[in-house]
């Protein structure tokens, strides 16, 4: 199976675990997930985009004296268990930031898929009205 499809499955078993309901939409923001399911979905997201990780060890503070750097650094100087914790935990904190987006709307489709099938699984069936476009759910 391809990391996308993967993504994307795991995706929807967190929507269909955490998302809240709101009469219309299922709504899933990455914060209400525990941690453990944030660091996977962060890692199959790399997975899907190939391992790219050139700049989001930074998270959004690219300057010199970033968390990251300076984590990097402590390592280097005393590659202690305490040190190796804090470096483990800023760059995994700073891949959460810097995919936020992405990740969010990853598990916005995800919602939106989840509803879809829910719905289908109910007999209901989304539906255009020609008129303005708009959505609705019928069971015809």
């Amino acid at each position: 199976m391809n990391h996308t499809k993967v993504l994307n499955n795991y995706a929807e078993e967190l929507a269909s675990t955490y998302a809240r309901y709101n009469g219309e939409t299922y709504n899933l923001p990455i914060n209400q997930l525990p941690e453990r399911e944030q660091g996977e979905l962060a890692r199959l997201y790399l997975e899907s985009i190939d391992r790219e990780t050139t700049e989001c060890v930074y998270g959004d503070d690219f300057t010199i004296n970033s968390d990251y750097t300076c984590a990097l650094l402590s390592l280097l100087r005393d590659d202690s268990q305490e040190n190796r914790d804090k470096f483990a935990e800023v760059t995994r904190k700073n891949v959460l930031i810097y995919f936020n987006d992405s990740l969010q709307r990853v598990l916005d489709d995800a919602c939106q898929e989840y509803l879809h099938t829910s719905n289908n699984d109910h007999g209901l069936y989304a539906r255009q009205r020609p008129d303005n476009g708009e959505i609705y759910w019928s069971r015809t």
